[in-house]
Formats: C-alpha cells, structure tokens, sequence
C-alpha cells in the first residue's frame, strides 16, 4: 500500500504568509501611513492595515520588522489576523528572530477566536511538536475545528490521525472515511489516494477495487505521484480495472521519474516481464504526458 502524507508545515506557513499579505473580504480601507492618531486611539484593524502596508511595502518603504511592530501592537488589542499574522513571522524568523513557542502562542490565540488557518496550523504544530511537546490528541481538537469550517488540508490531515491511529489518538476507521471523503469533495488529491487506499482494504467500507482504481486516477491526474505510483499498480495487478502492461508502465514511470521510491521500486521488477515493444509505447506515453501543461 502506497500511503500519501499531509503538506509539510513550512509549505503552509510559506502559503499562507502570501495570503496574510493580501487583503480579506472584511478589510477596511484605509490611509496606509502611521500617524499617531491612529496608533493613541488603539485601533486594532488600522494598525494591522499599517503592518500589513508594512510587509507589501505599499504606500511606504517595505519593512518587515516596522510591520512586526505593528502586527505586535494590533494582535495585543485582540486582532485575530494580526495575531495569525505575528504567528507566521515568529515560525519563519520574518522580522524578528524565530520563536516557535511565541508562534505558537499567537496562532493558539487567533485559532481561539475561530480563525480557520490558525487552528489548522496550531494543530499541525501540536501534531509534529512544534514550539511544545507533540500532543496528537489535543492537535486532532483543533483540525476537527479547522475542518468543520471546510479547510481541506485539515480535514485530510485529521482523516489520516484517525486512520493511523497513533500518538495517543484511538484508532478510528469511520471517522478517517468521514473526513477523508469530505476533502476528497474538495478535490484534495492526497485524501483521494488514501481514500482509495481504504476501498482497496475494505476498511471501514465495503471492499471494491473499482471504487479504489477510481479514487487512485483523481490522485494521479491531479499530480499526487503516490496515486499515480497507485494507479500503475492497479493496472499491473488488474486491480479494479483490466490489466495494461503499457498503462502500468506509463503510470510507474512518470511517478519514479519526479523521485517517487516506491514506483522505482515496482517499476524495475515489473518492466523485466515487459516486451521492447511495451515498454516503448509506454515510453511514448510518458512523453506525452509530460507535454501536458
């Protein structure tokens, strides 16, 4: 079984810096340039617009440790994307020196105040023991919260802590269906693969190689390499579809060839059974592929 893995947390920090930059749908528009009106009437969503001009360098020199400032003073009169804000420059050292205990503390307090990628990020901290020892437990809490208001990472992220069942999380197979189905809703190609993974096992649903092939090909084609690993193998084995040496080929190559272990692995023993020919055509196939856009 070729199982996939949530996106590292660095990967989301970085995201969602990008759009902690950019403006929300409640954002109010304003004179990016301090003044000391604004900063002595202890307007939280003024000074977090100041930070923000701060870190785009909009209307005003880009300084990201005159935007920490501003973040700092917004986020302690209680403004939850400042918060999260000040939670991603404390993970990546942006402007202050980094301090996983202080991120830490900043995302717990806008996740509190029910910010949806703050309780995503806070649970994925909790989960891999960052900035405080790995609790999964209290991690899966904040996920279900994230999750609930339909982020999708977080839903997969709580449907793979379920399924695995470690670190102090009790097993749970019908729970990690019910979260993987709904990320995979959302088209989140990782879920998609594990999903399969569960139909191909029968866990916690009704066994069915058809329904796995299919899940396994929304993976692939979205360019999860763990499906499309999944996917050569199924065709190899004919399961949940009828066996094709040059599909099965096609589908292990073009994962072993962006570095995926497994496939390597499957592919080197299949391909000694496979005729010139075969192996060929699914050469052409590969190529193909790969001028897709």
């Amino acid at each position: 079984m070729i199982f996939g893995k949530p996106l590292p947390l660095h990967f989301l920090l970085g995201s969602i810096l990008v759009l902690s930059g950019t403006a929300h749908a409640d954002d109010k528009v304003t004179d990016a340039k301090p003044n000391h009106a604004t900063l002595e009437q202890n307007n939280s969503e003024a000074i977090f617009q100041l930070g923000k001009a701060c870190a785009n360098g909009t209307g005003m020199k880009q300084d990201d440790a005159k935007a920490f400032e501003y973040y700092l003073k917004s986020a302690e009169l209680g403004n939850l994307k400042a918060q999260h804000n000040l939670g991603v420059l404390y993970a990546k050292g942006t402007g202050v020196k980094q301090d996983e205990k202080e991120a830490l503390k900043w995302f717990r307090k806008a996740a509190e105040q029910g910010a949806m990628l703050s309780q995503h990020i806070y649970g994925c901290m909790l989960a891999e023991g960052k900035g405080t020892e790995r609790n999964a437990v209290e991690a899966a809490v904040w996920l279900r919260k994230a999750g609930e208001q339909g982020f999708a990472e977080a839903q997969f992220r709580l449907g793979l802590l379920y399924y695995l069942g470690e670190n102090g999380v009790t097993q749970d197979l019908p729970e990690a269906l019910k979260w993987l189905e709904k990320a995979v809703a959302q088209n989140h190609v990782s879920a998609a693969n594990n999903l399969g993974l569960m139909y191909e096992g029968g866990a916690a649903v009704k066994q069915s190689g058809s329904e796995a092939f299919r899940l396994f090909q929304i993976a692939a084609r979205g360019g999860n390499l763990k499906g499309q690993s999944n996917v050569g193998r199924c065709y190899s084995l004919g399961l949940g579809v009828e066996k094709d040496p040059v599909q099965a080929y096609r589908w292990l190559k073009r994962a072993s060839n962006k570095g995926e272990v497994t496939a390597t692995n499957l592919l080197a023993d299949f391909q000694q059974g496979l005729s010139k020919k075969q192996i060929a055509e699914g050469e052409r196939l590969v190529a193909e592929d790969e001028k897709l856009p």
